[in-house]
């Protein structure tokens, strides 16, 4: 079993590397934009944004959190958005759509950390950097992994439409998919036990 993961692993990144590019593209691109509009938003603005996309700053200026509250909404979030990704894998739409998710992820990720640069100067940069960064370099590249996966799947539908080549495919992919759902589980639990004990240091 563990050969044939890593041999279906390989196979993929091998595939669909121009995908692996477009999909990372999308992720500059909305990380660029995300950051644009930190930068010409006001504070209070910023400060209700930065709730909308982020479970972590939202509870924590709620003022009524715990580290377990936001493990669990980030976990929930996080795998609400790996089954929309999922099904959209199984979809011609989700050509069009898997792209966008990835792009406004990078939106999200450019809007927090610019805002929390902008708003809270060198605390803010040092948040961002041992705060948010560890999580990313898991979040990031597992669903990197997971939109490819599914964009890949939505390409190719038609040669697997039905028997037992679609039985086969549609086992591989989602063994895929949870592969990189379980790995971005660990982003998750450094939300919510992790990044919570350097809130304080910026002072929100």
């Amino acid at each position: 079993m563990p050969m044939k993961i890593k041999n279906l692993c390989k196979r993929h990144i091998q595939n669909n590397f121009v995908l692996y590019f477009i999909l990372a593209l999308a992720l500059v691109v909305g990380i660029i934009v995300g950051a644009i509009l930190a930068n010409r938003v006001d504070y209070i603005r910023g400060i209700e944004l930065a709730n909308y996309m982020n479970v972590f700053l939202k509870h924590v200026n709620e003022g009524n959190y715990s580290f377990k509250d936001i493990f669990i909404s980030t976990l929930f979030l996080n795998f609400k958005k790996i089954f929309i990704i999922w099904v959209l894998g199984l979809l011609t739409i989700g050509i069009i759509v898997i792209p966008l998710i990835m792009c406004w992820s990078g939106i999200n990720i450019g809007f927090i950390v610019g805002f929390l640069v902008k708003d809270y100067g060198f605390k803010g940069f040092i948040f961002t950097l041992i705060g948010l960064l560890p999580q990313y370099l898991i979040v990031l590249p597992s669903l990197l992994a997971i939109t490819a996966i599914a964009l890949s799947n939505s390409v190719n539908r038609k040669k697997f439409r039905r028997g037992k080549d679609f039985n086969k495919n549609l086992a591989d992919y989602s063994i895929l998919i949870l592969i990189f759902s379980i790995i971005s589980v660990f982003g998750c639990i450094i939300e919510g036990f992790y990044t919570p004990f350097f809130i304080k240091f910026i002072g929100v």
